[in-house]
């Protein structure tokens, strides 16, 4: 018998530059899949960070309102309460209502709000707020954070509160710094115990 030998195709490889262009479109794809995941965690490094800082400058606030409605026996006082009762000041001081002398104060070196129980005695400071900013009216003045309206005498009518919540530099979440803007809050009450 006469063997018939069968002619196997031919394999045929890929030549160099097909493989060239196969590495060079698994690149493309792969530098645009990482750039989108790199724009998806940015994004939402900046949305926690958001969140978070509106979430503590609120509760701060909140805390701030609550205790200057219980308080009583409020400073600092304006020279002339009659003339002109309404001052501004970087301080607050208070009796709470569980009868602590109390000082909320801000500091500008280290952009922080401080309350300070006891100033007068043992002061115990503990830190409220960091990433306070500055703020500044039109004629380039720094704002005071407290207003402090008074009535009938040394008691407290209004006291108005004006914080400018920025990118605290010591507590950065970023990779790549932040697009989150600065938060302006400003809130007002009344003492309860004045009226």
């Amino acid at each position: 018998m006469i063997a018939l030998r069968r002619s196997r195709p031919r394999r045929r490889a890929f030549s160099i530059i097909e493989m060239l262009l196969a590495i060079s479109i698994t690149s493309l794809l792969l530098t645009s899949l990482l750039a989108a995941l790199s724009a998806s965690f940015r994004a939402y490094q900046a949305t926690t960070e958001s969140a978070s800082r509106h979430t503590i400058a609120r509760l701060t606030m909140h805390r701030l309102l609550a205790m200057i409605r219980t308080g009583t026996q409020f400073g600092p006082y304006p020279d002339n309460v009659i003339t002109d009762p309404i001052i501004q000041s970087d301080y607050l001081e208070f009796v709470a209502a569980d009868g602590t002398f109390v000082r909320v104060e801000y500091r500008d070196l280290d952009e922080s709000l401080y309350v300070v129980v006891d100033p007068l005695g043992e002061p115990q400071e503990e830190l409220l707020l960091t990433g306070v900013a500055p703020i500044f009216d039109e004629n380039n003045e720094r704002i005071p954070p407290f207003t402090l309206h008074y009535t009938r005498g040394p008691l407290l009518y209004r006291a108005t509160i004006d914080l400018l919540i920025v990118e605290d530099n010591e507590i950065n979440l970023a990779v790549e710094g932040s697009d989150v803007p600065p938060l302006r809050m400003v809130a007002s009450t009344m003492p309860r115990n004045n009226l």
